[in-house]
This record gives C-alpha cells, sequence and structure tokens, in this order.
C-alpha cells in the first residue's frame, strides 16, 4: 500500500529511467537505483499490476554507482542516470533495447553493437522555460521537475553546451528590460559543434503576444550580443509544432558535420549530440550505394545530403513546413528531389503509379514510429534494402516485427548513446530483402 516501507533487489533496467524489483509477486518500478542493489523504498503509487516506488536507503550499492554531477539531479526531470556511470548506462540500455525486441518477438541472430562518445557537454540545443519573479523584476530560467510541470530553476546544465545557458539568459535579461518577459513561455537555444554561433528561438504564449515581440526583436539581438546570430519568436500550432511569426538576424544556423554544410533554421529538427553526429550520421549511410535512394522524415535533410554522393539520385521526404523548407535547397544534384508530404502519403502515392523500387531506404520516423500502413507499403516496395533510425526501442520493435514477418531481415543492429545520463538512446537497423 502507499506509503510502505520494503526492501527490495533491484533486478532489471526498463525504459524510462526506472529498474525493476518484485516484492510478492507485484512490480515495482523504482528510479536512481541500479541493477543488483540492494535498497529500503516506500510505495507512492499502485496500481492494479504494479507499484512506484522511491529509494529511501541503499543497503548494498553497485560498483557502477557514481555521484552525480548535477545540483538538479533527481529534482530536473531531464536526467535519469546520473548516479551511474557510463559503462553501465550503455549496459543498461542494450539490455532495454534486447528486451524490447524480444517482447515484440524479433527474430535477430545478430549482436548489439554500441557507438559512445563523451557523455558531458554534448547537447547542441536546449530549451528553457521562462519565470518571472514576483517582484516583475527578476526571472529563472528551468527545466520541468520530475513528475510534475512544476519549473525547477537551473543553475548549471552538465549536459548542455555551456554557451546555452549563457545566451538565454542574457536574451531573457534583454526581454525583461524592453518587457517582454512576460510574453514567454520558453526560450530555445541551439549551437554550433565549436559554440561560435546560437540561434534562439522564442515561444510565445499567443498569437498576439509574439506579433508584439516582433518589433523589438532587433534590439533584443544586438542587447544579448555574444554569439547569438539570430532571433525568432514563435507560437505553437495545433500539432504542437512551433510557427514563426517574426525574426532578426540569421534565419538559420549553419551547422558543419564532418565535410557537409547543413542549415538548421528555427522550429526544424535536427540531431541533439554534438560530439556524435558525424560518427553516427556516416554508419547509417555508410554501406548504402546504388542508383536511387528515398530518405523518408528526411528533417532537413541530415542524411539526404550524404547520400546524394552515394546514389545518382535521392528523393527526400518530408512533412514539417520548417524544415522541408531547408530540404527542399539542401539537395544539390538535378535528378534529386524533395517531396513536401507525409511518408504514408508519398509511399501510397508511389504504389498508385507503380514507380520503380529504389535501392536503398533510410527511415528515421518520430517517437511514434510507422503506422502498420507504412510497414505494409514497405514491405510491398520490394527494395533491396532499408536502413531504420529509430529513437524509441518500443514503437521500433513493433515495427521490425512487421517488417521481418513478412519482407526483410535484420543484418546489423546499433545502438547509439546519443542521450548520456539520460534513458533516451537511438538505433539504427541494417535490413535486407529476403531472397
Amino acid at each position: 500500500m502507499i506509503g510502505d516501507t520494503l526492501d527490495v533487489t533491484m533486478e532489471k533496467p526498463v525504459y524510462g529511467g526506472d529498474c525493476l524489483a518484485h516484492h510478492a509477486g507485484q512490480a515495482i518500478f523504482v528510479p536512481f537505483v541500479i541493477p543488483g542493489e540492494r535498497a529500503t523504498i516506500t510505495i507512492r503509487e499502485e496500481k492494479r499490476k504494479f507499484a512506484r516506488g522511491e529509494l529511501l536507503t541503499l543497503q548494498q550499492s553497485s560498483p557502477m554507482r557514481v555521484e552525480p554531477r548535477c545540483v538538479h539531479f533527481g529534482q530536473c526531470g531531464g536526467c535519469h542516470f546520473q548516479h551511474m556511470d557510463s559503462a553501465g548506462q550503455l549496459s543498461s540500455k542494450q539490455t532495454i533495447l534486447a528486451e524490447a525486441l524480444q517482447r515484440a518477438g524479433v527474430q535477430t541472430a545478430v549482436p548489439i553493437q554500441t557507438l559512445s562518445a563523451e557523455p558531458w557537454a554534448y547537447r547542441n540545443r536546449v530549451r528553457f522555460a521562462v519565470q518571472l519573479g514576483v517582484d516583475g523584476n527578476t526571472f529563472h530560467l528551468g527545466y520541468r521537475a520530475r513528475s510534475s510541470r512544476q519549473i525547477i530553476a537551473v543553475t548549471e546544465c552538465p549536459i548542455a553546451a555551456p554557451i546555452l545557458q549563457q545566451s538565454a539568459g542574457n536574451v531573457a535579461q534583454a526581454l525583461l528590460s524592453s518587457n517582454g518577459l512576460q510574453a514567454i513561455e520558453e526560450i530555445e537555444a541551439m549551437t554550433t559543434p565549436g559554440e561560435d554561433a546560437v540561434l534562439v528561438t522564442l515561444l510565445a504564449d499567443t498569437q498576439q503576444e509574439a506579433t508584439r515581440l516582433g518589433p523589438m526583436l532587433p534590439g533584443i539581438l544586438q542587447q544579448a550580443g555574444g554569439a547569438i546570430c539570430g532571433i525568432a519568436v514563435a507560437v505553437r500550432n495545433v500539432d504542437d509544432q512551433m510557427r514563426i511569426v517574426a525574426r532578426a538576424g540569421e534565419a538559420a544556423l549553419h551547422y558543419v558535420v564532418g565535410a557537409t554544410e547543413y542549415s538548421v533554421p528555427s522550429g526544424a529538427f535536427f540531431q541533439g549530440n554534438r560530439w556524435l553526429l558525424e560518427p553516427f550520421r556516416d554508419w547509417v549511410t555508410r554501406e548504402a550505394q546504388g542508383e536511387t535512394a528515398w530518405d523518408l522524415y528526411a528533417g532537413v535533410g541530415f542524411f539526404a545530403q550524404v547520400l546524394e554522393q552515394r546514389f545518382a539520385s535521392v528523393v527526400a521526404v518530408e512533412a514539417a513546413d520548417p524544415s522541408f523548407a531547408i530540404l527542399q535547397h539542401s539537395l544539390r544534384n538535378p535528378p534529386s528531389r524533395a517531396v513536401h508530404a507525409t511518408t504514408v502519403e508519398f509511399l501510397e502515392l508511389n504504389r498508385l503509379q507503380r514507380e520503380p523500387a529504389p535501392d536503398w531506404i533510410v527511415l528515421d520516423p518520430p517517437r511514434a514510429g510507422l503506422e502498420a500502413k507504412t510497414c505494409a507499403l514497405l514491405n510491398a516496395i520490394h527494395a533491396p534494402r532499408m536502413t531504420y533510425v529509430s529513437c524509441d526501442p518500443i514503437t521500433m520493435a513493433r515495427d521490425l516485427k512487421a517488417l521481418t514477418e513478412e519482407r526483410f531481415q535484420i543484418d546489423s543492429l546499433l545502438l547509439v548513446d546519443l542521450f548520456p545520463q539520460t534513458f533516451h538512446f537511438e538505433s539504427v537497423v541494417q535490413l535486407s530483402r529476403r531472397r
């Protein structure tokens, strides 16, 4: 029952950041513990089939346990694994990925390979919630608290590039001086790998407030100074994406990965780990070659620009307006083209027109994964090779079950630790059509 104190042994990590234990046949999920640890916990929530607990004391700690680097760890909802060393985090994520595949019934004999890098100061983009002081003359930036909408004021964020918090603070101060801070819910900042430029996006409460802030942006940009190259104000649209209302300075961040330069505007998706982008991208595209490739869920062309070097033509498909606006100018080869559509719309049209199958397909869907219809259409296309990139092992495993049951086999499986200190990670699965 809620409030009970129990002694349990932690058994295994589960997706979401918790560890699983059992007591009297009941599953209990506990955060900030490590498999193998003996702990005294208290029950804080009870459901019909499971309970959630909180750590009180450790009776036996794991050799993987370390001191968290951030003073806000445990309160802030951003990080889940700072109490565990890097090797332990990677091992836990491998266990989670393997179990997700097993539970979905995905048959694979290939090992889970891993790709990782420096686990701190890696984030190239952060979004701070903004809270105005009760006196109207002060503010703090923060993240949402764990399991809450409450804002935790943060004085540091060791997983983010240091310039991001500094730049967001400078912009907030300029907004405060201009009587504009009360109109802002969040401040997003993105930087380049070398922290030599920062693009800032302000998320306004309403369209009216965003419109009011528009004329202020040049002055705010000048006052904030530093490495900030551009600033925009946006509102959320009906599908929770940002719609830009006004901007000042540069419209996009020029982000260089290896020998490739990307243009990343405010509101567009781009991968978030500045240390791993090049090896991650190169792994996804390393074996790809042929006449034609499709890049589905292409974003601003992170993979498509490299695929163009390997294929005579690339078809890059993207539905989000901010990303597509850049994507259509990113492709260099005349036979290549950008398509403004959802992936399922593109695949349905392709089937109706009975166009030839591509030599390679790259898929990088959002967290929700592929629709069942998308999997069916992909199975019907008969492409010889596919690369599936995923940020959610549960939805990926579901999709792989549908793809491998009918048409494809798994050739390799890579876990990319793109988000150290959190439970999130990317997976890259190479698939080939069965003969």
